[in-house]
């Protein structure tokens, strides 16, 4: 039996243990919105927190745990307080790559916490060592704590299963099992220490990735003529996401979802782009390379847009609100410029309107190509707009559970998807309005990932990454805005740009487009390219689904 002393030892080594935890209780934007998720999120804490407590002794286990859990609690502290999340991988990417000097400029700012964070690490250990060395939790008790363990993560898993089988009604059920297990396990990436360790992993395995990507297309070369003086020309791509065609109101859709956007000139919508993925991790390679839907792999053997606008003398940078992959980190880390913000997709404020900010700091006297990944419509879509954005009502709100993902509840989804395109329309806008002060020859062009479904059809096939092909997921708005210098210059392009606003094509007419629209046209397929008086229309595309299967797809031209 443990003497009084110890039961007080022992509880203010599980209290200071739970610190992270008590913290994400009050602040962590996701689990705000019911106390039966906080109350959830603690008691699944606690749980993990006992399973190493039923085999272990006090002193070995309080050791251990203030070793790999209680050292680095400031930091999941920080994170929480900063981003409203428990540690994610980008927060801890911005700490990695912050050298001594600036490590020590910003922790003498906050020497009082530092005073207060090596107190508590003094009395952790202090305590973890006057503790008397017996076994925490006794037997009869630790077998009822495992099997409650094992129960909890049992229902939590039945409970996946039965979301991704409501979402995705074509899933086998080997494949719902399968994406089950990964939802579970993605549970970790916000329970600290867990995702600390997850996360960090996750770094040096994607760096060395890079490193290889990086290595293996490090001699490619696309053989454009550098320009010798490229002039002061901006070419923005914005990559979108989750946005359908036919939920723009220009597009002819009967809510007014693009107010802005219905009022400007020098402004084209394209009829029938389709996209060759309904996945971002699939699609976002297809577009900014030279590669398709049945050569995918041609985006890892090459460079992508950005690095053939820099052999031709143009600055290439990367600004993303999406947490980079290999792929992508590999691209950004040969731009001239990059940068991707560390708040979370399920932060509360994290809006697309801040990439402007990040471009006023960029604009240079140079000739520049840089790429915008925005979060656009990403689910959750009520966190993708300021409240003020909240038109269209009722709408999802901070009462959402992934257990709503139903037919039912198809008003609130759509209503708040329309709702973060109205402010996708703004954001358009507004970046359009900055670069049209320049007074530069600029062009924007826009264009989404992949689309989204919403209970469209007999299929009842819900958000995206389905196994069958649906026109509302490979339909994808494609946008383009020049400026009066830019019509000046090349007339001859806009005047095709415009003509060929009808023809359905692939979204694999990117690339040339791109580089066509800048005038750089050694490379470039006149077949696929909108500036061209031989872009050829399709009637047959190639689209890669959601279990990664490529199917030839006749599209209907709406």
């Amino acid at each position: 039996m443990y003497s009084k002393k110890n039961i007080i030892y022992l509880s203010a080594l599980f209290l200071l243990l739970l610190l992270p935890t008590i913290f994400a209780f009050f602040t962590a934007i996701d689990i705000q919105a019911s106390l039966f998720k906080r109350l959830a999120f603690l008691f699944l804490v606690i749980l993990l927190l006992a399973i190493p407590a039923t085999f272990l002794k006090a002193r070995v286990y309080f050791l251990i745990e203030g070793i790999f859990n209680f050292l680095f609690f400031p930091i999941d502290i920080a994170s929480l307080y900063l981003n409203g999340q428990s540690t994610s991988k980008a927060f801890l990417e911005n700490i990695y790559n912050t050298n001594i000097g600036e490590a020590i400029e910003l922790l003498s700012m906050f020497w009082y916490l530092v005073i207060i964070v090596v107190a508590l690490w003094v009395l952790y250990f202090w305590l973890a060592f006057q503790v008397k060395n017996e076994r925490i939790i006794p037997v009869k008790i630790a077998k009822y704590i495992l099997g409650l363990t094992g129960g909890s993560f049992v229902i939590l898993f039945i409970a996946m299963m039965t979301l991704i089988l409501r979402v995705h009604n074509e899933r086998t059920i080997g494949v719902s099992i399968r994406d089950a297990f990964e939802l579970v396990g993605n549970k970790f990436y916000k329970i600290y220490p867990y995702n600390l360790y997850i996360e960090t992993a996750d770094i040096i395995s994607e760096r060395a990735t890079n490193r290889r990507l990086a290595k293996e297309v490090a001699s490619f070369r696309f053989g454009i003529p550098k320009i010798e003086q490229p002039g002061d020309e901006l070419y923005l791509f914005v990559i979108g996401e989750t946005a359908r065609y036919d939920h723009f109101g220009f597009n002819g859709y009967d809510r007014p979802t693009t107010p802005y956007l219905d009022k400007r000139t020098n402004f084209i919508s394209y009829d029938s782009v389709f996209t060759q993925a309904n996945l971002t991790a699939n699609s976002v390679p297809l577009l900014i390379s030279r590669a398709n839907a049945q050569h995918p792999n041609i985006a890892y053997g090459e460079k992508c847009v950005v690095e053939a606008f820099q052999e031709a003398g143009f600055e290439g940078s990367w600004l993303t609100k999406q947490i980079p992959n290999p792929f992508i980190r590999r691209i950004m880390s040969a731009c001239d410029r990059a940068y991707y913000y560390s708040k979370g997709m399920e932060v509360e404020g994290n809006y697309d309107m801040e990439m402007i900010d990040k471009l006023r700091e960029w604009n240079q006297d140079t000739a520049q190509f840089i790429v915008l990944h925005t979060l656009g419509n990403h689910f959750r879509y009520s966190l993708r707009y300021p409240k003020e954005f909240e038109v269209f009502q009722p709408a999802l709100g901070e009462d959402f559970n992934y257990a709503m993902i139903a037919e039912s509840n198809k008003e609130l989804f759509v209503n708040a998807y329309d709702n973060a395109l109205l402010y996708t329309d703004y954001f358009l806008n507004e970046l359009i309005n900055y670069v049209d002060s320049l007074d530069k020859v600029a062009a924007i062009c826009y264009i989404s990932d992949h689309g989204e479904s919403f209970w469209d059809d007999e299929r009842k096939m819900s958000l995206h990454g389905s196994y069958q092909v649906s026109e509302f997921e490979y339909h994808v708005p494609m946008l383009l805005w020049y400026s009066d210098e830019y019509a000046a210059r090349y007339p001859q392009k806009v005047e095709m740009m415009t003509a060929n606003k009808s023809k359905l094509v692939a979204s694999d007419v990117i690339f040339h487009s791109l580089l066509d629209m800048a005038n750089i046209t050694s490379i470039v397929d006149s077949t696929k390219s909108f500036c061209s008086p031989y872009l050829e229309a399709r009637d047959t595309i190639f689209v890669m689904t959601g279990s990664g299967e490529v199917l030839p797809w006749r599209f209907r031209k709406e």
